[in-house]
């Protein structure tokens, strides 16, 4: 199921950790586009947070990943919406959202 999120990153609360946890926040991304669960990821305009469409299993599938981010104790405020294709717009074939994916 595809899972359109918004999130608020506190960059205050990073402090001296935000170069290496963004390092890790980039890479484990990465991990996940190259499996196919992040489909689209974007900077908001007033570079407070992230919003991106990802490809998961099921709620749990996604809670659980989302909680594995490098990024998680830094989000304020998280607003997830499970997506279904509107019928006027063709949607490409997402990935196959029962490929395992690590935690």
């Amino acid at each position: 199921m595809l899972y359109h999120i918004d999130v608020d990153i506190d960059y205050g609360a990073l402090g001296d950790a935000r170069d290496a946890v963004l390092k890790a926040e980039w890479e484990r991304t990465a991990a996940l586009k190259e499996q196919g669960v992040v489909i689209a990821e974007y900077r908001r305009a007033d570079a407070t947070g992230v919003i991106a469409v990802w490809n998961c299993r099921s709620h749990d599938h996604l809670a659980e990943l989302l909680r594995g981010l490098p990024i998680y104790p830094y989000l304020s405020d998280i607003r997830i919406a499970p997506l279904v294709d509107h019928p006027l717009f063709p949607h490409p074939p997402a990935p196959d959202p029962h490929k395992e994916t690590p935690s």
